[in-house]
């Protein structure tokens, strides 16, 4: 209980030397979490290459958005969360990446991905890829579907889902991982 208590205390030194700019207390925290992390992200990507970037793509929007880690809360799971959503991301990139391939010839599907200004095509497939989401949201049980919606459509923070559905944070939490591994499954190629 003490050792908790211990890297609960030098996680919150690490995120306040983080936010201000300290890269040592950065490489601290990927050191610290980064074998867990990558742990967490394989239960949902397979390809260990695919996991790698993942984690690289976590932490950096951990560090990006670390300003708004409510301390309160366990750091683990603030970051387990951004992996989670990292890698549901993934699917749903890869996913349109194969829908993509298959309507171009291979030379349009390479100059198609270096292009990095969406244009009305791209921006109507992300609009199909959120309705489909929004679609596989509404086949959800119906404890799971209300804080989909706020969690994955709408980007409510998980404290504001429990204030709005009167609900516990812990509830919140659990019920967003299950509706995230239903619709990665239902998602995955």
């Amino acid at each position: 209980m003490a050792e908790a208590a211990k890297n609960t205390n030098n996680d919150k030194l690490l995120i306040k030397k983080a936010i201000n700019g300290d890269q040592n207390a950065c490489t601290a925290i990927v050191k610290r979490y980064r074998n867990a992390v990558l742990a967490h992200i394989t239960s949902y990507i397979s390809q260990p290459e695919d996991a790698e970037d993942i984690c690289q793509e976590a932490f950096q929007k951990c560090f990006k958005n670390l300003s708004s880690y409510d301390p309160k809360y366990a750091f683990s799971t603030w970051l387990y969360t951004i992996a989670e959503n990292c890698s549901f991301d993934f699917y749903r990139k890869r996913k349109l990446s194969v829908r993509l391939s298959d309507n171009l010839s291979s030379e349009e599907f390479a100059s198609d991905i270096n292009n990095s200004v969406p244009g009305p095509e791209e921006n109507m497939i992300n609009t199909q890829e959120i309705e489909s989401l929004v679609k596989s949201i509404q086949k959800l049980a119906p404890k799971y579907r209300k804080i989909a919606e706020l969690r994955f459509i709408q980007e409510y923070p998980m404290e504001e889902i429990s204030k709005e559905l009167s609900i516990p944070l812990n509830t919140v939490k659990t019920r967003i991982s299950r509706a995230k591994k239903i619709l990665i499954e239902q998602w995955k190629i």
